[in-house]
């Protein structure tokens, strides 16, 4: 399992989603740290790293590093 980092900027951003959109997307990274490549879309040229989640109310970019086990998620776009 990957361990899951985002800073207090990227927290804040979620928090400010409606509800049922921050509860979506705390699953989705939930699911995303289990399988970071699996249960996530490419993102760019280098998409075994960046990784992107989407969700109905937003969509969360993600670099995952296989060699520190970690998925950091850069930034998170609200849908609405």
């Amino acid at each position: 399992m990957y361990r899951l980092i985002y800073d207090p900027g990227i927290e804040a951003t979620q928090d400010q989603l409606p509800p049922a959109a921050s509860a979506a997307l705390t699953i989705a990274l939930e699911v995303d740290c289990h399988d970071p490549i699996g249960d996530t879309l490419p993102r760019g040229l280098a998409e075994e790293w960046n990784r992107e989640v989407h969700t109905a109310g937003a969509i969360a970019l993600s670099f995952v590093s296989h060699a520190q086990k970690t998925v950091a998620v850069l930034e998170i776009i609200p849908l609405a």
